[in-house]
């Protein structure tokens, strides 16, 4: 005849296998998980670069940078008009003055893009921003540069929504 002690030995090695078959399917299952996550990541980021090659996309991602100061996305998506005179840096630092309280209050600003009247290469995208004091409405103009739309820096773009 078992002793208690003995059966709950047995019991606790039965448990025990049980165990080591989850912790050996763990590596499997995590590497699973990743290998989704990782497609995930791919596949938006596809379709987000993919939204910079039309010309809604391209005015909204150049808005968004004008307007919360993100001079990398502002300066890629930026065709001047005439020659830039300023080095980068100094376009940098006059946009992150120019939009501290847009990144203070993110949420009293908001940024949406309406109708795209498309011309060749050209494109002309109604854009609208609301700010705390006011909202404006503007059409930007866009060019075409490869695969990608750029925003010209003329008097619509800087006078309405506000350039480095």
């Amino acid at each position: 005849m078992t002793t208690v002690e003995e059966r709950w030995a047995a019991a606790e090695r039965t448990l025990e296998r049980g165990q080591r078959k989850r912790m050996r399917r763990t590596p499997g299952v995590v590497v699973g998980i990743i290998g989704l996550l990782v497609l995930a990541v791919g596949v938006t980021a596809a379709v987000d670069l993919r939204r910079l090659q039309t010309p809604r996309g391209a005015s909204l991602a150049w808005t968004e940078a004008a307007v919360f100061g993100n001079c990398r996305a502002y300066q890629a998506l930026s065709q001047p008009v005439g020659r830039e005179v300023r080095p980068d840096e100094a376009v940098c630092r006059a946009l992150h003055a120019r939009t501290a309280e847009a990144r203070d209050n993110p949420d009293r600003f908001d940024v949406q893009a309406g109708a795209v009247r498309r011309t060749g290469r050209r494109a002309t995208v109604l854009v609208r921003v609301r700010r705390p004091d006011a909202t404006t409405q503007v059409g930007l103009h866009l060019v075409q540069r490869g695969d990608d739309w750029l925003v010209l820096l003329d008097s619509a773009a800087c006078g309405q929504i506000g350039c480095a």
